[in-house]
């Protein structure tokens, strides 16, 4: 019944503890790499994982970090990019937007601190909304309330009354782009 959800690995691997791959983004990562067409490569994938987990400042991989460091490996081998590529391109090269907003301290900042010069050449000409290369602190510290009154309204006026219920306000508030 299940089968047609199955991400293909259906027994445990030891790559999860080799490549330091969460086991729930083992998964997702597979999933993703076939929906990108570079399932041919996973392997490659599972050893950049290791390694922009590396250039990333080896940093606790929890949802959404192992998100942000899957990205980044993906991208290195779609572009065939080696950790020196990206150290020395940062600036330039078309980051996964996971991995700007993460130097920009979006979900945090990593137990060590981000790691330098990565981060600088990560920064620079990528700023925030407010034009602030990072942000200060909790980046929710300085959020305004949310009016889930004023979201309801919205939605319901775009939606229509019968489609929009407290969990449609609640899934639009935390995921407004995908809702």
């Amino acid at each position: 019944m299940y089968l047609p959800f199955e991400s293909g690995q259906l027994a445990g691997s030891s790559d999860v503890y080799a490549h330091e791959i969460p086991g729930g983004q083992y998964t997702n990562l597979l999933y993703q790499s076939k929906q990108l067409g570079l399932d041919e490569r996973w392997a490659e994938i599972k050893k950049k994982y290791a390694q922009a987990n590396l250039l990333l400042g080896d940093i606790p991989k929890v949802t959404p970090s192992s998100k942000v460091v899957g990205d980044l490996a993906q991208f290195m081998v779609s572009s065939n990019l080696e950790p020196e590529d990206v150290m020395a391109s940062a600036d330039s090269l078309p980051l996964p937007a996971s991995v700007v907003s993460y130097f920009q301290g979006a979900i945090g900042v990593p137990p060590g601190g981000f790691p330098e010069p990565l981060t600088s050449k990560v920064r620079k000409g990528r700023s925030l909304p407010d034009g602030s290369a990072a942000y200060e602190g909790r980046p929710g510290a300085t959020m305004p309330d949310y009016d889930f009154a004023e979201a309801k309204k919205e939605l319901v006026e775009k939606y229509g009354e019968f489609a929009i219920d407290e969990t449609e306000v609640l899934s639009h508030a935390m995921y407004p782009q995908v809702t």
